[in-house]
């Protein structure tokens, strides 16, 4: 069976015991309530997670119109960017200390490197065919679980659905459907002593 916005909006209400849908605009509560979050949680998803079916690559002009101040060149980001990866070949961490080399504003990134810019990023997919199997169980679980509280008034419910969330992202992560980037350690004295 094909994966498709429906499916994956039943595969949510059946994690929550509801009625399933036909269709996202059948007028029920289940439907308008998971049409209403759906974009919205799915982008969230894919910003949260570096999912390997959502990155992307481009080579970024520069724009003709430079920042009024601190940096030398601004450039557009792509009409599907969610997320930067990787700024020529530095590689962004996930939670990086702000050292101030760039900057993204109003769609755009400001930085001192001439172009062209060679980012990595993570792109919005919303063709559901395109989704990764995991990714789509993760996405399901999350729904149900923002969803909860509207259609089901259950606080079990919605824990259990943020749990059953956690064990999907740890299953694709296993799978290496979600790729985590390796932390740096420091040397301890020890490894110090050893060399």
């Amino acid at each position: 069976m094909a994966v498709s916005r429906v499916a994956i909006a039943n595969r949510a209400l059946t994690k929550l015991g509801a009625a399933r849908i036909i269709a996202l605009d059948d007028d029920s509560q289940a439907s308008n309530t998971i049409d209403s979050m759906f974009d919205i949680v799915r982008d969230a998803e894919l910003r949260a997670n570096l999912w390997h079916f959502s990155k992307a690559r481009a080579q970024l002009p520069a724009l003709s119109e430079r920042p009024p101040f601190g940096f030398t060149y601004q450039y557009q980001l792509p009409s599907d960017y969610l997320r930067l990866i990787q700024i020529n070949d530095v590689r962004l961490q996930p939670n990086p200390t702000v050292d101030g080399w760039y900057s993204i504003e109003g769609g755009r990134i400001l930085i001192s490197q001439p172009a062209p810019l060679r980012v990595r990023y993570v792109r919005r997919v919303e063709d559901p065919t395109l989704f990764d199997a995991l990714f789509v169980e993760a996405f399901a679980c999350r729904l149900a679980a923002e969803s909860a509280e509207t259609l089901t008034q259950s606080n079990t419910k919605k824990q259990a659905a943020w749990q059953e969330y956690k064990e999907a992202l740890a299953a694709a992560r296993r799978a290496n459907a979600i790729e985590r980037p390796a932390v740096a350690t420091d040397d301890d004295t020890w490894l110090e002593s050893r060399h």
